[in-house]
This record gives C-alpha cells, structure tokens and sequence, in this order.
C-alpha cells in the first residue's frame, strides 16, 4: 500500500516526499543519473586530458588590490552586470506584459488584435534579430537623446555618477544597456502577456458573475477576486519566464555590453583558461536561477 501511494505522488499537490519515502524507482533514476555523469566526467577526462589549473582562475573572480583589500574580478563584474540587466528587462517584461496580458484576457475580434500582434510578432522574432534591430536601427534615431544623456550624466556629482553606475550602466554604456533591456524586456514580455492572458481566462466565468452580484465594480472584481485565483495557475510559468529573462541576458555580450557572457570571452581570450571558466560562468547562472526558482515556490506557497 505504502508502495502504491508512493506511485500516485502528485507535484504541487501531494504532501513533499523526504528521503525516507523514495521508492525503487527513485532508486533507479538515481542510479541512472550518477552513472551518466560517472560517464560524461570520465569520458571527458580521457579525450580532453586537460590539467585541471583553478587557481588561475581565482584571481578574475575576485583578488586584492595594491593595499590588500578585496576587489570583484572581471568575472562577479560581468555578474553584477547580469543581474542589473535582468531585473530592469524583467521589470519592462512584467509590466508591458502583465498590461497586455490583462487589457487582452477576454477580448474577441478587433479588440483583440492590438494583443495578438504584440506577441505573435515578438514571439516569433529570435531574440537576437531583435536585439540588432533595436540597437543598430533604433539606436540611430536615438543617438542625439543618448549623447544628451550621456553629457548629463558625466555632469552629474561624483557620488550620483557611481550610482547610476551601480544601478543601470557605466558612463559610455547607456545606449546599449537601454537596448539590452528594451529588446530582452519587450521579446520576455510577449511570453508573459500570454501567461497572464491564459490564467485570467482560466478563471470561471461564474467568478465574474457572482462578484458583480455584489456590486463590485471591474476593478474590485480584478484586484479581489480574479487575480487572486489567477496568481495561482500563472506562478509557476512566470517563475520560469523570471529565469528565461536572466539566461537570454548573455544575448547583450552581442553589442559588447559587459555582462556574464561577454566578460568571460574577454577572460578566455586573456587568459587562455576555457574549461574551468565556463564551469564557473555556468555555476553563476545556476545560482541566479536557483534564487528565482526559490523564490517562485515561496510565492506559490503563499498563495
């Protein structure tokens, strides 16, 4: 019995299973899996015959300078430079989307097509078309604004310049990082419009109905009732568009912005180090989408 009530776990619905109650198939895959990567890592070992030099790595992650105090490495630059690209295209990617996605959910005909175009067209654009059509074409009109800018930030106190720095882009950076987060904002948008747009429409009709019986308007209805019950269905796709956003980051290393990518090609090409540095770079993605994975089961644990 114990056997067959272990067969019928249910993700997301099911109580979680500890180690003590993993039956013979999670044996199995196990088994399976350490011995595929018993395989791939000796595998790897005998053609490469590659000698392992970490420590030469290190120093790009982070060192000490001249008087002995730590400093980030080009490496947790490049990280830094990942992580502020990816939370003002996910921040564009919500709000573009979560306004279509809603403006859209229920519409038919006409009314729907100003949707329909959004996300057909950027969805089925490859992201790093788009990418160039928003910087190379889109930059040329903009150029003047962003030299404007460019002047205004450089004029601006020593201590405002590092925070724009910290928070957006180095001065000489702010057009492409503009472009960066348009191009990954608008393109993760799209995915996101439908996610809101399909869980909204998910939610029955009678939910509508009954609310209004109350006398709520449209947006007492939205803010109360609806979304509520929509979070729930669309909380774990958006959590998955949330770690899509910061992996298609690596795209902007294409126009030479300093992100992740695009700094461990500089450290390749300095430093002749390839294995290890992309076990590092990949293991820095791992653990920004691990953060956001978490932090998606926290929210649908709230829910």
């Amino acid at each position: 019995m114990a056997e067959q009530n272990q067969l019928n776990f249910i993700p997301g619905h099911s109580r979680p299973r500890s180690w003590r109650r993993l039956n013979s198939w999670d044996a199995l895959l196990a088994a399976v899996a350490l011995a595929l990567v018993a395989a791939f890592a000796w595998r790897s070992m005998a053609v490469t015959r590659h000698a392992w030099d970490w420590a030469s790595l290190w120093p790009y992650v982070v060192s000490r300078d001249a008087s002995g105090a730590w400093q980030a490495g080009m490496l947790l630059k490049g990280l830094f430079g990942t992580l502020r690209l990816g939370f003002w295209s996910l921040l564009v990617a919500l709000v573009s989307g979560g306004l279509v996605g809603a403006l859209s959910a229920r519409q038919r005909g006409l009314s729907a097509l100003p949707g329909v175009l959004y996300i057909t067209v950027l969805r089925n654009t490859p992201p790093l078309v788009l990418l160039f059509l928003v910087y190379f074409f889109a930059g040329s009109f903009f150029s003047e604004p962003f030299l404007r800018l460019e002047d205004t930030v450089a004029a601006l106190p020593a201590w405002a310049q590092s925070l724009t720095a910290a928070l957006f882009a180095p001065p000489g950076q702010l057009d492409r990082m503009a472009a960066a987060v348009l191009t990954l904002g608008v393109y993760s948008g799209a995915y996101v419009a439908e996610i809101v747009r399909g869980a909204l429409e998910s939610v029955d009709r009678t939910q509508w109905d009954a609310s209004a019986s109350l006398g709520m308007s449209a947006w007492q209805q939205m803010r109360w009732i609806i979304a509520p019950q929509a979070f729930r269905i669309m909380a774990p796709p958006l959590t998955g568009q949330c770690i899509s956003v910061f992996k298609e980051t690596a795209l902007a290393s294409a126009i030479s912005l300093p992100e992740l990518t695009f700094q461990s090609l500089e450290v390749m090409a300095v430093s002749r180090i390839t294995f290890e540095l992309w076990l590092v770079t990949a293991a820095m993605y791992l653990l920004v989408s691990c953060f956001w994975a978490w932090l998606g089961r926290k929210l649908e644990k709230r829910r």
